[in-house]
């Protein structure tokens, strides 16, 4: 058996875990990295932002890292690491079939993201990614024991995990430990630290897998007679959503012909039509019936990952109560998890690397910056939860949907566009500013929506929004020349 004594223990080793172990790495600390899965592996969470990449660059930059530079933009990963399969990402794209008329130009709102597909961001295929990032923390000097079979042990001094990979037997101590186990929450469960999860109002299932021959978008709209000439970048060259009556299905497309699509759905109006019993298939099949668009969209179409065929995951809403403690911290996505809606995942995950590196490599005050962070973590899944719920809320109306994208979009490029004290949260959620905002428009959508969500109460929450968004609307958004089509959103060069 061999025994190691590490400065950091970091559980899990998708791309939050190998990255953080890179960081440390390099900056002289001994890390080790345990996972009881191998690389390469399916995962989803795979649309990266400009807020994200900017992270990514700011990181890279910090901590001596210029391996990840080439991720931080299309155009680089495409020449410095084309055996890493990714999709160019130009914006966020909606498409509203949530009534009973056939999809129509007013249907549809773009919202770009980057000027060109060079400084575009991307979709990360996270099997390709993740393995990537997990071989450069090994290059950096962290110890790696994937495949293992451990068990976990903790006390105010010391960490210890034992256990077995690749058939030799391993022993590792450490003062402090890293829980990135995502929805595993090893640490979290090891400790015991109660759920708060009844607390979020976002309450969705996913149904979802990799697929060849999917149709573009582009290419249904062209057959159905629907313009695309209007649209600022190519629709499919981005997180596209298609707007449904109860729920939404995402679409990202890779460089290599396969598309990750999956329907997220309201269990707050669709569950009592959910079997327990019904296979993912099954379900997946009986919601396509309900669009003929995606039914026409996917009829060649052919599930290729994961081996075993579609997830089916119930509610996706989890989160804790605590996030840290005295020599102990979670990533963001084992903290808690809202929603794939608004592709915040990735950002979060390397905000929270920030924050954490920062911590670890100080020499003070630890114990009080680790009780600022996971206050502060938990406060943001919270912001999440209330940006994402509205969408829900305003179903089945698409126009109403796209209004409140827009409170995403003020905080996201706002932040994007400006460098100010406030940014140093997450989307705005430390702004008490903006929290308000937020809450007065759910007061107000809701009783749009109470009222049937005309469309001259649609109109009036339109010019409400405009309103209360003005100081972080700098994108002209709700802008109603642009008709739905905005360019001036993508984030600076």
């Amino acid at each position: 058996m061999t025994v190691h004594h590490v400065d950091t223990l970091i559980l899990g080793s998708g791309f939050g875990g190998s990255l953080l172990s890179m960081i440390l790495a390099r900056a002289g600390r001994s890390v080790a990295v345990v996972d009881r899965g191998r690389h390469p592996r399916f995962a989803i969470g795979e649309s990266s932002t400009p807020l994200a990449n900017t992270s990514l660059n700011a990181l890279a930059q910090q901590y001596n890292l210029p391996e990840l530079r080439p991720l931080t933009k299309y155009g680089t990963w495409k020449q410095s690491c084309p055996d890493i399969t990714c999709g160019v990402k130009r914006g966020f794209s909606y498409f509203g079939h949530s009534t009973n008329y056939a999809l129509r130009d007013g249907d549809q709102m773009l919202v770009a993201a980057s000027g060109s597909a060079e400084l575009a961001d991307t979709h990360w295929l996270r099997s390709d990614v993740d393995a990537l990032l997990y071989r450069q923390a090994g290059r950096c000097g962290t110890l790696q024991f994937q495949g293992a079979d451990y068990t976990l042990a903790g006390d105010d001094a010391h960490w210890h995990v034992e256990g077995v990979a690749n058939e030799s037997g391993f022993k590792l101590t450490a003062p402090f430990v890293i829980d990135a186990t995502g929805t595993d929450s090893a640490v979290l469960s090891h400790l015991r630290v109660p759920s708060q999860t009844a607390v979020l109002r976002t309450n969705s299932r996913a149904i979802f897998g990799h697929f060849t021959n999917v149709a573009t978008v582009n290419s249904m709209l062209q057959e159905r007679g629907v313009d695309s000439y209007r649209h600022p970048f190519p629709c499919d060259a981005a997180a596209v959503h298609h707007v449904l009556k109860n729920g939404w299905m995402w679409q990202l497309r890779f460089d290599d012909d396969t598309t990750s699509a999956g329907f997220v759905l309201d269990n707050r109006v669709s569950e009592t039509h959910t079997s327990p019993g019904r296979g993912a298939s099954v379900e997946w099949n009986q919601q396509m019936q309900t669009c003929d668009f995606l039914q026409q969209q996917f009829r060649s179409a052919s599930v290729v990952r994961p081996d075993t065929g579609l997830i089916r995951i119930g509610r996706l809403q989890r989160l804790t109560t605590q996030a840290a403690g005295r020599n102990w911290a979670t990533l963001p996505n084992t903290a808690g998890f809202i929603d794939p809606l608004h592709s915040t995942g990735i950002a979060h995950t390397l905000c929270g690397i920030e924050r954490l590196a920062a911590i670890l490599l100080a020499t003070d005050h630890r114990e009080e910056k680790l009780n600022r962070y996971s206050a502060q973590i938990i406060d943001e899944l919270r912001h999440v939860d209330d940006l994402v719920e509205g969408c829900y809320a305003a179903l089945p109306n698409f126009r109403l949907w796209c209004d409140w994208c827009m409170l995403y979009f003020a905080a996201v490029t706002s932040t994007e566009q400006t460098n100010t004290d406030d940014n140093t949260s997450f989307l705005h959620a430390g702004d008490e500013r903006f929290r308000d905002v937020v809450s007065k428009a759910r007061s107000r959508l809701r009783q749009v929506t109470k009222d049937g969500g005309t469309s001259q109460a649609c109109d009036e929450f339109e010019n409400q929004l405009r309103s209360l968004l003005q100081p972080w609307n700098h994108a002209g958004l709700l802008d109603a020349d642009c008709r739905g089509m905005y360019s001036r959103t993508a984030a600076p060069a």
